[in-house]
């Protein structure tokens, strides 16, 4: 009978604790519920229709616009890239004139240096030869002997019968008259230091 009694009893007990903690499960999550409820923000508005298409044509024409610009963006950019293409010629030109101007310059350095040489060997030839001629002149110079200048010879004076007029004798009846000239005195040739009288050379002598 005991026994009995304590079996009850102790089925009572666990039944008590089960429906106990079954309601203490149900308490807590109904609180979690109205806490999760109160810390949610509130519900937006109902949105019309209206609103609805006005946003859509708002939306359509930033989009429009968008397009717009991205189509002038490409444009733009295309001709960025022809003048860069242009450029890149302009360079490969410019480039290509650089080398045949350089090519022009070396041969030009080239060709002013073979001058500057043919410059220099004539100028030395040149020299060799004024050296030469000169002393060549000086060998003909000691070579003849110096010609001293002659003093020139005397002239003359013409006396005073010679100037004196000429007697012309009285005519007489059947006799001839004779006339006498007066004689001019002839000048004796003169002498030079480089040439002898009369305009001859002396011997062994040459004009220089």
């Amino acid at each position: 009978m005991n026994s009995t009694v304590k079996v009850v009893a102790r089925r009572a007990a666990v039944t008590v604790g089960v429906v106990g903690s079954l309601g203490l499960g149900a308490a807590a999550i109904d609180g979690a519920a109205q806490w999760t409820a109160s810390a949610a923000p509130p519900q937006a508005p109902p949105v019309s229709a209206e609103s609805l298409a006005a946003k859509l044509a708002s939306e359509q024409a930033r989009g429009t616009d968008l397009e717009a610009r991205l189509q002038a963006a490409i444009s733009q950019t295309s001709q960025l890239q022809a003048a860069l293409d242009a450029a890149n010629g302009r360079i490969a030109a410019d480039d290509g004139t650089a080398k045949t101007l350089r090519a022009q310059v070396a041969a030009s350095q080239q060709r002013l240096a073979g001058l500057n040489q043919q410059a220099a060997s004539a100028s030395v030839a040149l020299q060799v030869a004024a050296a030469r001629q000169a002393a060549l002149l000086r060998q003909s110079a000691l070579a003849r002997p110096a010609a001293t200048p002659r003093p020139p010879a005397a002239t003359p004076k013409p006396s005073s019968a010679t100037l004196q007029p000429t007697a012309t004798a009285q005519p007489t009846p059947g006799a001839v008259t004779t006339t006498v000239a007066p004689v001019a005195p002839t000048p004796a040739p003169t002498a030079h230091a480089t040439t002898g009288a009369s305009g001859t050379p002396p011997p062994g002598g040459t004009d220089d």
